[in-house]
C-alpha cells in the first residue's frame, strides 16, 4: 500500500541471531533467553554450523517454554473460569462475581488513584468497572490494596499472620507484595491482598495488574486500544514481591518548543494556554503505570514554570510523583525566567542575596513536598557559569560556598517526612572539568553522570567516589538539541544502546538516580518503555534483549497477529537509524559513502518504506493510530528521509539529475503530509500540534534546525572530513563474524543484538573494574579474524563504538596482533574524556556511532593470518574490522 492509500486508512479508522545473544567460549556458544524481570535460561552447544543453527532455534523455543513455567507459578492472568483457591474473579458471569477493590480512606492519594484507574481499566477490558470502596463486608472475593502503617486491613492481616511474606517488603523501597488470603475476614471467601512497603509500592502493584490484564501504559499517551474479555481472574500461587533497582527513575521533558508545548497550548489545554496542570495530570498518571516516580518537567523559555503554578505540584505529589530539576535549574528554580533587568544578574559572586533570595523562596514553597534537589550553578537556562570569577580555583571556590547555602537552606525549609533530603549534582558540559579539578561536593548527594548527549557515557565514578553515601546516578539522552547537531525529530536511539551504556552504569554503582532526556515524550514512547524497565531492573534484559522487548511491546501494543513482522521491522529501523539519524543527515555524509554502501543503505531504506507500508494495512483497525505513532511514523520519517540524500547523492555526482530531483519532490512533499496526517487525521486530531515539520529553522545547516536537508545546502559539494578509509579491495565483516572468541572467567566478547551499525556489535563483558587485563596477558579474552594476504606492508581497520574510559585515571584501549607477532596497544579514538560531542574526533563519531582505528600491518608474508583483538580494559565495544 502505498503512503497516499494509507492516508486513506487513516481517515477510516529478523533474522535468527535474536537467539544468539550469548558469548561464546574457546568451542561453546551460550544461548540465553530472557523475559523480563524472570530468570533466563542458559545452554550450551557445540560451535557454529547450519545445524547447530537449527538446534538452537529448538532450544530457544524450549528455554522460552522454561521461562513460561516458571512465571506460571507466580502470578497470572486468567480470562476463562478457575476454582483454583488462590484465585481471585475480578469479573465473571454475573454481578456477583465482580469483586471490588477495597482500600483505606488514611492511605496516600495515589494508592485511591491508582484504585480508580484499575477499577477504570477492568471496564476497559470487560465493559464492566469494579466497585472501589473502604468496605470488606461487601461480596465474597475482593481485592484489598493499602500502604503498610496506612491500611488498617492489611495491617490486621499482618498482625494476625495471614501475610507470609509481608517481612520481605517491610522498610524496602517501592516493594510490593501480591498474596491471595483465604477467609481473610468473616464472610470473605478470598482476597487478592496488594501490599506496598510505601505509597508508590502499593499504587504500582495495581498498575503492574493493569498491563497484564491488558491495559497498555501507552493507551492515552499512544492511543493503544485495551485487548477485550469477557472474564478476568488473578491468580497467585504463591505470595509474589518485587521492588525497583534503581531508587530515582525518570524522564526529562525538555526541547518543548516544537511539539509539547505548542500540542498542550494550542490542543489539548487551550484554556491554560501552555504545560499546566491538565497536561502533567497525564504525564503523571504514564509515569505511574510505567512505575517511574522521577520528573524533570518542561523548562523551555515557552513553557509556564513548574515551580509557578502550585496546582502542579500538589497534583505531583497526589501522583506520588518526586519533582526534581534540570542540571541548569538549582533548587528546583528554573532560571530561565529571572529577570535580569528587575533582579540583577545571575551571578552569585556578585548578586548572591537576590539568588539566594529566590532558592529560599522556592525552599519554602515546595519543602514540604517529596523531591530530588539539584545543587550548584549553570548560567541562564544552559548556559555555563557567568564570570567572575574566572579561574578554576575561584569557580571551585564559589561553588563550595554555594553548595554550603544550599544545604543550609534545606535544612532550614525541607521537610524530612520522606526520609533523608535527596540531592543531586550533574556535572554537565563545562561543570565536569570544575568537578574534576578537585570541586568537593557533599558525601551525601548524588553524583548524576552525563552522557556525551549522544548517548556515550562521559565518564562513571572512581573507586574512591563509590564510596560515598550519595552514591550515583545517570543522566541519558534519546533526544538533544546542540551541537554539532540536534535531533529532537523521531527516536532512533536503539534499545540495545540504552542496556549497553546504562548497564555499564549499573556494573558500576551507578544506580541511585537514571534520568532520560524524552523530548516531547512522543515519538519516544518505545525508547521511554524500554528505559522504564530496564530501570526497574537493569539485570533482567541479557545482553539488552532487544528483540524479546520489542516483541513483547509490539504484542502487548497491537496483538499477536502481526507481532513478529513488527519487531524485524523495528530492528532494522534501529539498525539504520544507528548509521545515521534523519536529523544528522547532511550532504557531506551522503557523499562520504563508497558506492556499495550508498547501495545498501539506499536498498535498506526501500525495504523499511515498503514493509512499513504493507504492515500498516494489516495491523487490526483498533490498532492502526498506535502503530503509526509509535512504528509508522518515525520508520516513514527515517526511510524517507535517507532515500531524499540518496538521490540527492546521485545528483552531486551527476547521475540522472532531474530524475531524482523529480525524486526528492515527491519524497518532500510525502514527509509533509504524514506530518499533516499525524497532527489532523491520527486519532481524530488529538495529536494536532505535537509533531513538528520539516523545517524547524531558517538556516537549514544550523544544529537548531530539524534536519540538514540538501536543499538548503550553499556550499560546494564535497564529503566529509575524516573518513579514514581502507582500500577498496579490503572487504569489511561485522565484529561477530569472529572466526573464533575466547573467553576467560572475567569477562567475555558478547555479541550484542541491535547494538552498533552493524546491528550485532560485540561487547566486552562485564564492563565494571575487575574486568582488565594486563597489557601482555595472552590469556585475555580475544577475538580472532582469518584473513589471507598477499606479500607486503598493509593496514586493518577497526570501528569501535565511541564509548568513553570508564573513569578518570583509566584508558580504553585494545591489544591488536597478527600471527605470532608481538601485540600493539590500541586506545579507541576519541575515548579519553579530553574531547566533547564537538570535538575533531567525537564529531564525527558520536553522528556516526563509530570511531575508527587503523592498525598498520607491515611485512606481511604472503598467505593466511590470523589478526586477534584481545581486552585490556573494560569498556570496549568492536563493530566491524576491515582486513587485507
Amino acid at each position: 500500500m502505498n503512503r497516499t492509500n494509507r492516508r486513506k486508512v487513516l481517515e477510516c479508522g529478523g533474522g535468527d541471531t535474536a537467539l544468539e545473544r550469548c558469548c561464546s567460549a574457546a568451542d561453546k556458544v551460550v544461548f540465553s533467553v530472557r523475559m523480563p524481570f524472570e530468570s533466563g535460561v542458559a545452554l550450551r552447544l557445540p560451535p557454529h554450523s547450519m545445524t547447530q543453527a537449527w538446534i538452537g532455534r529448538l532450544i530457544a523455543m524450549v528455554a522460552l517454554l522454561f521461562v513460561w513455567q516458571a512465571s506460571a507459578g507466580g502470578l497470572e492472568i486468567l480470562t476463562t473460569p478457575s476454582k483454583s483457591p488462590h484465585c481471585v474473579t475480578l469479573v465473571g458471569r454475573g454481578i456477583a462475581s465482580e469483586s471490588p477493590i477495597v482500600i483505606d480512606t488514611n492511605d496516600y492519594s495515589v494508592v485511591q488513584l491508582a484504585a480508580n484507574f484499575f477499577a477504570d481499566d477492568v471496564q476497559r477490558v470487560t465493559g464492566r468497572r469494579l466497585l472501589v470502596t473502604h468496605s470488606p463486608a461487601v461480596a465474597p472475593q475482593m481485592i484489598i490494596c493499602g500502604t503498610l502503617g496506612h491500611n488498617a486491613l492489611v495491617d490486621g492481616l499482618t498482625a494476625n499472620g495471614k501475610l507470609e511474606d509481608i517481612d520481605e517488603i517491610r522498610g524496602r523501597w517501592e516493594a510490593t507484595l501480591w498474596e491471595v488470603v483465604t477467609n481473610p475476614f468473616p464472610g470473605v471467601e478470598r482476597a487478592l491482598v496488594i501490599a506496598g512497603s510505601d505509597r508508590r509500592g502499593a499504587a504500582y502493584g495495581l498498575m503492574e495488574l493493569s498491563e497484564k490484564i491488558g491495559v497498555s501504559p501507552w493507551y492515552w499517551w499512544a492511543d493503544v486500544p485495551p485487548r477485550h474479555h469477557n472474564l478476568l481472574a488473578i491468580k497467585v500461587s504463591s505470595p509474589q514481591v518485587e521492588a525497583p533497582r534503581v531508587k530515582y527513575r525518570g524522564i526529562f521533558i525538555n526541547d518543548e518548543d516544537w511539539g509539547l508545548n505548542p500540542w498542550a497550548s494550542k490542543t489539548f489545554d487551550p484554556k491554560f494556554g501552555n504545560v499546566g496542570p491538565k497536561t502533567y495530570e497525564k504525564v503523571f498518571e504514564l509515569m505511574l503505570r510505567l512505575r517511574l516516580n522521577y520528573l524533570w518537567p518542561a523548562m523551555h523559555a515557552c513553557s509556564t514554570s513548574f515551580g509557578s503554578v502550585p496546582e502542579n505540584a500538589v497534583l505531583a505529589d497526589r501522583f506520588g510523583i518526586v519533582v526534581g530539576s534540570s542540571h541548569c535549574e538549582p533548587m528546583l528554580y528554573n532560571n530561565i525566567h529571572w529577570n535580569e533587568k528587575n533582579q540583577g544578574r545571575w551571578n552569585y559572586a556578585l548578586n548572591r542575596d537576590a539568588i539566594h533570595d529566590t532558592w529560599e523562596d522556592t525552599a519554602k514553597a515546595r519543602g514540604q513536598y517529596e523531591a530530588v534537589w539539584t545543587l550548584g550553578i549553570r548560567g541562564i537556562h544552559d548556559a555555563p557559569m557567568e564570570r567572575p570569577p574566572n579561574d578554576m580555583p575561584g569557580k571551585i571556590k564559589l561553588m563550595t560556598s554555594i553548595f554550603q547555602d544550599q544545604l543550609n537552606l534545606l535544612n532550614q525549609f525541607v521537610t524530612t517526612h520522606w526520609g533523608p533530603v535527596a540531592q543531586c549534582f550533574v556535572p554537565y558540559k563545562e561543570v565536569l572539568p570544575i568537578y574534576d579539578a578537585g570541586l568537593q561536593v557533599p558525601d551525601d548527594v548524588t553524583l548524576v553522570w552525563v552522557d556525551d548527549n549522544f548517548g556515550y557515557l562521559r565518564r562513571l565514578s572512581s573507586p574512591a567516589e563509590r564510596r560515598r553515601s550519595g552514591g550515583a546516578g545517570v543522566y541519558w539522552h534519546i533526544s538533544y538539541y546542540g551541537s554539532p547537531h540536534s535531533y529532537t525529530w523521531i527516536n532512533t536511539t536503539a534499545p540495545a544502546l540504552m542496556w549497553e551504556e546504562l548497564h555499564k552504569a549499573w556494573q558500576n554503582d551507578a544506580g541511585t538516580l537514571w534520568v532520560l532526556n524524552a523530548g516531547d515524550i512522543k515519538p519516544g514512547e518505545i525508547g521511554i518503555d524500554y528505559f522504564a524497565r530496564l530501570a526497574w531492573n537493569p539485570e533482567g534484559f541479557n545482553l539488552g534483549a532487544q528483540r524479546q522487548f520489542l516483541d513483547d511491546f509490539a504484542v502487548e501494543n497491537f496483538g499477536k497477529s502481526q507481532a513478529k513482522r513488527i519487531t524485524a521491522l523495528l530492528m532494522e529501523f534501529y539498525r539504520l537509524g544507528t548509521v545515521r539519524k534523519p536529523e544528522l543527515m547532511d550532504r557531506a555524509w551522503a557523499l562520504s559513502l563508497a558506492p556499495e554502501e550508498a547501495k545498501q543503505l539506499e536498498r535498506g531504506y526501500h525495504s523499511l518504506l515498503a514493509e512499513e507500508e504493507s504492515l500498516a494495512s494489516s495491523v487490526p483497525a483498533g490498532a492502526r493510530d498506535a502503530f503509526e505513532e509509535t512504528v509508522g511514523f518515525p520508520a516513514g520519517v527515517l526511510a524517507e528521509s535517507g532515500l531524499i540524500f540518496m538521490a540527492d547523492r546521485k545528483i552531486q555526482n551527476g547521475i540522472e539529475t532531474s530524475a531524482n530531483q523529480k525524486k526528492i519532490s515527491k519524497l518532500r512533499d510525502d514527509l509533509e503530509l504524514q506530518v499533516q496526517d499525524f497532527n489532523t487525521k491520527i486519532a481524530g486530531g488529538k495529536w494536532n500540534h505535537m509533531m513538528p515539520g520539516l523545517v524547524t529553522g531558517k538556516d537549514l545547516m544550523k544544529w537548531s534546525s530539524e534536519v540538514r536537508w540538501p536543499w538548503g545546502e550553499s556550499a560546494p559539494a564535497k564529503a566529509a572530513a575524516g573518513s579514514n578509509r581502507p582500500p577498496v579491495s579490503q572487504l569489511w565483516r561485522d565484529a561477530a563474524t569472529a572466526d573464533r572468541r575466547t573467553a576467560r572467567a572475567r569477562g567475555q566478547w558478547c555479541v550484542v543484538e541491535g547494538l552498533g551499525p552493524s546491528g550485532r556489535a560485540v561487547s566486552l563483558q562485564p564492563q565494571n573494574l575487575s574486568a582488565s587485563w594486563n597489557e601482555s596477558d595472552t590469556n585475555a579474552p580475544s577475538l580472532g579474524f582469518n584473513f589471507t594476504s598477499p606479500a607486503g606492508d598493509a593496514a586493518a581497520f577497526v570501528d569501535f563504538l565511541p564509548t568513553f574510559r570508564i573513569c578518570p585515571g583509566m584508558k580504553l584501549r585494545v591489544a591488536v596482533s597478527v600471527d605470532d607477532r608481538p601485540a600493539m596497544l590500541v586506545e579507541v579514538p576519541g575515548s579519553s574524556g579530553a574531547e566533547n560531542e564537538t570535538g575533531a574526533i567525537r564529531q564525527f563519531a558520536v553522528q556516526n556511532n563509530f570511531t575508527r582505528a587503523r592498525v598498520s600491518l607491515a611485512n606481511l608474508a604472503a598467505g593466511k593470518h590470523v589478526f586477534r583483538i584481545r581486552a585490556v580494559d573494560p569498556g570496549v565495544v568492536i563493530d566491524q574490522v576491515s582486513l587485507p
